[in-house]
This record gives structure tokens, sequence and C-alpha cells, in this order.
């Protein structure tokens, strides 16, 4: 795993080396953090060297996980026509070897950006993309054609963002703050509103934006292709819109399943260093935990969170997990008195806003892995976004399409008499935003459902909606239970999950692999009908309360592998008592919430949202979460112009 950045200008760059000689170095170094063990950077010239100067400078910051000594970088092929610098793992990496190699013996080298470059070398950019299984962030440049492709996984695990500079040159990196570097040239430093608009209404801002309006990020999936000083950007990869139905045979499906996860956990514990997993005790952790130790011969070192504080610890699950799979369990203690230090720290790294408050426990738990001593961990993450594993998603199928002004009425004044409750992921919270998604159009429905602020209370421009009607079209005329799933898989999952991990992770040194999302598992979910993903009650359930469950075939291909009680768990899902906190110790955080955001929230309603959260009579833990964030972030080194 790797930082990797970038300039190119086909008509040369020696004004920008005259202009800033050392810019290539600052730029590479300002992601040490995402690779620690090695540094790389050079000036590459184009078929000929001319007084125009090189026309790429590239560098990289090196997490050495396969091939620890060599898989030096950039890497060319034989030609040295193509370089290419690599974030992240090619997990096909040797048997694509063999075959470069039975049609160029040249290829000497085992570093993986050495074989994506004689790869393209011979077949080409898009059957090289179409053949790499893993998770990556590429620039390719092309020193003949004088072109650059930039190029990210197709499930968004690691990110790239890209701008084309006052002289017209492109600049890339795996994060912003390399390519926010005085002696680059940037455009300007307009903050883009609409990003910060997505943090405050979903927590995260989804690409192409960035907080910058000079700045774009790849979407994932995500290609671009530079030319003559011209950019544009495609989609190589989209994952398939899951069906709706029943279909075929539940327990084919379930061995499906099992054996795909198992051939991707595989896959992922490959590597010169020891991997371990991070295990929280349901059933997506415990479930790549249990295949991975089934092909140790030692105990597999796992990872969890407790903490402490009533409805968020996992960390009694998690240990009762490790005992039942034998592994060596470390449980990361997280207390509230830690939270002030922790916040402080996490919020001062991230130079883009992410408002999920499950980064703090994770950011400690990064922290943990590394201290151990290890530097790869396998995760659960996209299991849910597969397999129907979230309350929203369930809601989506047991409710109409498009629910009569009546039923809403009667919902809204139900979800009226529930008590307030702040300990951990709380029903009465997400009814409240059920109920207020109802008569809205789909996108916006769901993602009001999984928000923080209204869309009414910020006042969104055209932007986000545009961006949601481009991301809902694809799904268009399908059941809204598979809408949703689609629409997470797109957003949440690749720019509020997958943000979360790689940021808390890589500022560690630490790699985390996801076998959920090899896409063939990805492709295999989506031809499983909803009918065998979400389990409807019998009349057992209801008389036990019981509803719509989720998972359900993945419980079943999980089935010897897992325990019966972890799979019978209703999920609790995962954060961090930030709502309680900011009620105590963090409630100086709030006073000036209402003058730092009055651009974006009215300043009254601001206030009474925080007056109701400090009373006690509402919990607005993620409103307030997500507006401290933004605010804070427009006050640190990264949200300054």
């Amino acid at each position: 795993m790797c930082g990797i950045t970038g300039v190119f200008r086909a008509a040369g760059l020696a004004g920008l080396q005259q202009r800033a000689p050392g810019i290539l170095d600052e730029m590479t170094d300002a992601l040490t953090h995402r690779g620690p063990d090695q540094r790389w950077t050079r000036w590459v010239d184009g078929p000929t060297a001319t007084a125009r100067g090189p026309v790429a400078g590239l560098g990289v910051r090196r997490l050495a996980l396969v091939d620890v000594k060599g898989g030096q970088q950039p890497a060319s092929d034989p030609s040295s026509r193509w370089w290419v610098c690599l974030n992240g793992e090619i997990y096909n990496h040797a048997r694509l070897r063999q075959e470069v190699r039975a049609h160029d013996s040249r290829l000497t080298g085992n570093g993986e950006a050495e074989l994506i470059a004689a790869l393209v070398a011979q077949v080409g950019v898009s059957t090289a993309l179409e053949r790499l299984d893993g998770q990556f962030a590429l620039s390719i440049v092309d020193t003949v054609d004088e072109t650059v492709w930039l190029v990210r996984d197709r499930m968004g695990q690691k990110p790239l963002y890209w701008t084309v500079l006052k002289d017209g040159s492109l600049a890339w990196a795996s994060e912003l703050r390399a390519l926010r570097r005085p002696g680059l040239g940037m455009p300007g430093g307009s903050v883009r509103r609409a990003a910060l608009q997505a943090v405050l209404l979903w927590e995260f801002v989804p690409s192409p934006l960035t907080p910058w309006q000079d700045i774009d990020k790849l979407p994932p999936g995500g290609v671009l292709r530079f030319a003559r000083g011209r950019a544009t950007v495609d989609r190589w990869y989209r994952p398939p819109v899951p069906v709706g139905g029943r279909g075929g045979d539940f327990h084919r499906w379930a061995r499906s399943v099992r054996g795909s996860l198992h051939v991707s956990v595989l896959q992922r514990l490959r590597a010169d260093v020891e991997v371990g997993a991070l295990l929280s005790g349901g059933l997506d952790s415990t479930g790549v935990a249990s295949l991975a130790q089934g092909t140790l011969e030692r105990p597999l070192a796992t990872f969890g969170v407790s903490v402490d504080h009533p409805g968020f610890d996992e960390g009694p699950r998690a240990r009762l997990a490790a005992a039942e799979l034998g592994t060596f369990h470390r449980q990361v203690p997280f207390r509230l008195d830690d939270m002030a230090e922790l916040a402080e720290s996490v919020l001062q790294h991230m130079d883009e806003p992410l408002a999920d408050s499950s980064l703090l426990p994770t950011w400690s738990l990064m922290a943990a892995v590394r201290a151990a001593g290890l530097k790869c961990v396998l995760s659960g993450d996209g299991a849910d976004e597969l397999f129907c594993g979230y309350p929203t998603t369930l809601a989506h199928a047991m409710l109409p399409p498009r629910p009569s002004p009546r039923l809403a009425g009667t919902l809204a004044k139900m979800v009226t008499q529930l008590p307030v409750r702040s300990d951990g992921v709380s029903a009465d919270y997400m009814a409240r935003r059920m109920v207020a998604g109802l008569s809205r159009p789909f996108g916006w429905r769901h993602q009001t459902w999984m928000g923080a602020w209204l869309p009414e209370e910020v006042l969104p421009d055209d932007t986000l909606d545009d961006l949601l009607q481009r991301e809902t079209a694809p799904s268009e005329g399908a059941p809204a239970a598979a809408r949703a799933l689609h629409l997470d898989q797109r957003l949440y999952l690749a720019d509020g999950v997958l943000v979360k991990v790689d940021r808390a992770s890589m500022a560690h040194g630490v790699e985390v692999r996801s076998p959920f999302l090899d896409h063939r598992l990805v492709e295999l979910a989506a031809d499983i009908g909803l009918g065998h993903k979400i389990k409807r009650p019998g009349p057992r359930s209801l008389a036990r309360r019981r509803l719509f469950r989720g998972k359900h075939v993945l419980s079943q291909a999980l089935a010897d592998d897992v325990p019966l009680a972890v799979r019978q768990r209703a999920k609790q899902g995962f954060g961090s008592p930030v709502g309680p906190w900011l009620r105590g110790p963090g409630r100086a955080r709030l006073a000036d919430l209402p003058d730092q955001l009055a651009d974006l929230i009215d300043p009254g309603h601001m206030q009474l949202t925080i007056r109701e959260h400090l009373e006690g009579k509402r919990d607005h833990r993620r409103r307030l979460w997500s507006a401290h964030v933004v605010a804070r972030w427009r006050h640190s080194p990264w949200g300054r112009p």
C-alpha cells in the first residue's frame, strides 16, 4: 500500500522545475504516513530529451507488504515507454506475471507496478484494467503519445485526487494534502459549498466533489485520460444493480457465496508480512476471521474495540467470537475521557471533512494494530451493502414504493411517541429519519434515512440534486431495496466507509483488505434475489417481535464457520458516543457553531438544535457532530484558501 503523486505536461515541466525545484519531493513527502517504508521520486522524459524538460514527475511512498525488499516505483515496461505508479495490491499478480513473461522474457522483476506497465504495453490500458484483480489507484504515463491515465479500482477502496494547474499541467495525488502545496501553482482556493453541504447532510463528500472547486476526485471504478491538455473522465467499471425477487435454489446460492468469499480471503492473506483481522463479533468480521483462521497453522491476530459507554460496546461480542475461533485477540479500550484528545488528533489529520463518528474508534483500532507490529489486516467491510445488512434497506423492503399521505401521517404520529435514547444506534432516531424521508424522491428519501441534517435545514444547491439523479438513474425500475443497495455501494460505501478506513489505516501505516469487495463476489451477490437476502418474519418471529432480517443467505453461507449465536444476533452498528460527549465534556465545542456555520444553517435553528440536545429533548448527535466537523475543518490548515 502506498501514496502516489505526480504532475504531467506534454509541453514539458521545465517551468515548474525552475519555479519550484523541490515540489515533487514536497508532494511525495506529504504522503509519508501512507508509505513509511520506502520513498522514490523520478522525473520522466518524453521519447527524446529536449530543452522543454521532462514531461512527468512521479512520486511514491511505499508500505511494503509484498516483495518487501524490491518493488521499486515508478516502474516502466522494458521499452521505457510506459511508466506506472501503484497505490494498492494486485492479488492475481503471480498469474499475470507468468502470462506476461510468456510473451516478453525481459520482465524479470517481481514488482507489481512493473508488471502493470509490461501488461499495458502488451494489451493496452483498457484490457489491462479488466485483467487486474485488486484494490488500487494507478497513474499510467505513455511517454510516446504523451498521455496519462489515472485509475481507481472497481469499488473505490483506494483514493485518487486530480487537478489541472494554471499552466495546463495535470497534477494528482492519493490525498488532498499533496496537491495543496504553495509552489505547485493551483488555479485558486475557492471552497466548494456543495461539498460542505454534503458533509452536513450525508456525513461525507461524494465523488467527484472535494471541498475545493479546482480539485476533483475520481469516482470508484473511474478512469481519467489526459491528452493534448484535455481531461476526460469515465467509469471503466460499474457494479451491477442487484436483482429483485427470489430466484434459484437458496442453499446453492449460499454455497456459491461461501466459496467465493473463501477464495477472496485466501487471496488477501498472501503477503510477505503477517496478516491479522479486525473482529467486532458480528457476522461479517467473524466470517472473514473464521475463514482466515482455518488456513493458518498459528492463531490469527485479531483486533477489536471496547467502547466504554452503554449501547456502543462491541467488546463482549468480539471476545466471545475470538474464543470460539481460537484467535489471538487484542481488545482496544475507547473511553469517553479520551474523546477530546482523540478528536483533536483525528480532525487535525483529515484534509477532507468526514463526519462518521466511527472514525474515532477506527483510528484507535488502527493505532493498536500498528503498535502490535502488524501492518496488514482483513475486514468485513462491504457485506452490508451486498446482502441487505442495514435497517434502512429493510425499511425499503417493508414499505410501499410510494407511501400514501395517510400512511405517512400515521407513521409521523407514531414516532412522536417514541422515547428519546442516546445509547448506540437508537430505534427512535432511525424511525424519525424514515418518516422525514417518506415523501421525497427515491434518492433523497434514502439519503435522508441515512444522513444527519435534513435537506430543508441546509438548503442544498442543484449540485447534490444532479449527483443523486445521476447515481440513481441506473437502478430505475428495480425494487426499492435493490436500489438502496446499489446507491449505498456507490455513495455510502465508496465515499464514506472506505474513506474512513483508508484515512484511519493509512495514518498509521496499515493496509486494510476487504474480502467482501472482490468484484466477483460483488457480482455474485447482485445476482441473488432480495428474497434470499431478506428473511421475512414467520408467526413465531412476530411473536418474539422479530421483523425482517437481512443477510439471510450470507448467514446460511457461513453456517459451518460462524457460531450460531453470532449468526442470530441483531446488527448493533459501529459508532462512538459523541452525543453524550457533546452533552457533557465536549459541550463547549457547540457554543460557536451558530456563528461559524451561519452561511450554511440558519443560526436560530442551530441554537434550537443545540438547546434540544443539551436538555435531552432530542438526540441530535449526528447533526451536531457533522456541524462540528465542518466548522473544525474550516479553521484547520486544510480548510484555508
